[in-house]
C-alpha cells in the first residue's frame, strides 16, 4: 500500500512538473505573438473602442475607425465642411476645410438677426419640430397642419416653454404659460 502511494505521489509530481512546462511554453508564445497594430496591441480588421466610447474597427492605418466616419467630412465632428458649429468659446461659426469651428465675425449680416439666421436656414419651432426661417424671421415647418397658434406652432393645450425656460401650456391667447399648481 506504501509503495501504491508512493507511485501515485510521483506520478502527481510528474503530472505537475509537465503541466509547469506546458504553461511556460504558452507563455512564451504569446509574447512572440506580433499584431499589424502593435502599439494598439490588435489586428487590423479587429474590434476596437475610439476615445469617445464609440465601437469601431481598426483600420490600415492602425486607427480605430467607426462606421458613420464616412458619412463627414470631419468624422471627430460629426460634421461637413461649412455645417454650423460651435466654438469652445461658444461662439457660433462654421466647420473650415481644416475641420475646425471657425468663428463668424460680428460683421456678418442675418436676414433675421436675433435668430442669427437667414431666410430659408433650418431652426427648431418651439414645439421642437425642424423647419426653415420664413421671411418673417419665424422658424415654420413645411407641414401642412392648421395650429390655433400658427406663429408658435402649436395648439392651445399643447406643451411649451415659457420665458423663464419652464414646462407651460398654450393658453387662449396663444401665450405660454406655466403650469398652475
Amino acid at each position: 500500500m506504501k509503495t501504491l502511494l508512493r507511485l501515485f505521489v510521483l506520478v502527481l509530481v510528474g503530472a505537475g512538473l509537465t503541466m509547469t512546462s506546458c504553461k511556460d511554453d504558452i507563455i512564451k508564445k504569446r509574447k512572440e505573438v506580433k499584431f499589424d497594430c502593435p502599439q494598439l496591441r490588435l489586428d487590423i480588421g479587429d474590434r476596437c473602442v475610439t476615445r469617445d466610447g464609440n465601437v469601431g474597427k481598426v483600420n490600415k492605418d492602425c486607427e480605430c475607425e467607426t462606421k458613420n466616419t464616412s458619412k463627414y467630412d470631419c468624422p471627430k465632428l460629426e460634421l461637413n465642411v461649412g455645417d454650423k458649429c460651435k466654438t469652445a468659446r461658444g461662439q457660433y461659426g462654421t466647420v473650415n476645410k481644416d475641420c475646425e469651428c471657425e468663428a463668424k465675425r460680428d460683421t456678418v449680416k442675418y436676414d433675421c438677426p436675433k435668430l442669427r439666421l437667414n431666410v430659408g436656414d433650418k431652426c427648431k419651432t418651439a414645439s421642437g419640430n425642424v423647419g426653415k426661417v420664413n421671411k418673417d424671421c419665424e422658424c415654420e415647418t413645411s407641414s401642412t397642419s392648421k395650429y390655433d397658434c400658427p406663429k408658435l406652432q402649436l395648439n392651445v393645450g399643447d406643451k411649451c416653454k415659457t420665458a423663464s425656460g419652464n414646462v407651460g401650456v398654450v393658453n387662449k391667447d396663444c401665450n405660454c404659460v406655466g403650469k398652475k399648481r
